[in-house]
């Protein structure tokens, strides 16, 4: 599912809205560096890059909905996940065998400012609490709480597209099998 919201008042916005933020970071998504994300799983279906921007789209649509700074959720949004670690593969030996859940929030500023990304305060805060409630830090902001919402929302469609296809393959092999079952049955009772 995309998410859009129709600019009305903006005839430089695309009728697709979600456009507007990306013309606004298309720095970030051009970044060498951010592309890397392009090579990180994320939730099975897909890969941080995707998630990230599927993150972003949802965070800067509801922003505008509930009159919030779009703009901030946009980028927020983007750089939520900026963390060059599969955390398929984590063994623990990084960041002292804190789970994933608990410092990609921390590696995810780090590697915006290094790329000279500019996060405020407040963005920075929300980019930390994410991972709420699987985290102990707790959002302190609507923009955090936007950044969580979106996040879990997101997260959870790609998890059960995830469900949905190994279903989808399950079905196709046990279809698979019973046909095979019925040819063995027919070549066994056609003997003469």
């Amino acid at each position: 599912m995309v998410f859009r919201y129709k600019e009305e008042n903006n005839p430089d916005e695309s009728k697709k809205g979600t456009v507007g933020i990306f013309k606004k970071v298309q720095t970030h998504c051009r970044n060498e560096e951010y592309r890397k994300l392009k090579d990180i799983p994320r939730h099975g279906s897909t890969n941080t890059y995707a998630h990230s921007i599927r993150v972003a789209m949802m965070a800067y649509s509801l922003a505008k909905k509930w009159n919030m700074d779009a703009e901030s959720a946009g980028k927020i949004g983007l750089l939520h996940d900026f963390c060059m670690i599969d955390y398929h593969k984590d063994d623990g030996t990084v960041h002292d065998g804190r789970w994933y859940c608990f410092y990609h929030g921390e590696d995810a500023i780090e590697n915006s400012e290094k790329q000279n990304f500019y996060l405020n305060h407040v963005e920075k805060r929300a980019i930390l609490t994410h991972m709420f409630p699987l985290s102990t830090r707790i959002p302190n902001s609507k923009l955090a709480y936007l950044l969580t919402l979106s996040d879990k929302t997101v997260a959870l469609q790609e998890s059960l597209q995830n469900i949905a296809i190994a279903f989808a393959h399950l079905r196709y092999h046990t279809i698979l099998k019973q046909r095979k079952a019925m040819r063995f049955l027919r070549t066994m009772l056609s003997f003469s």
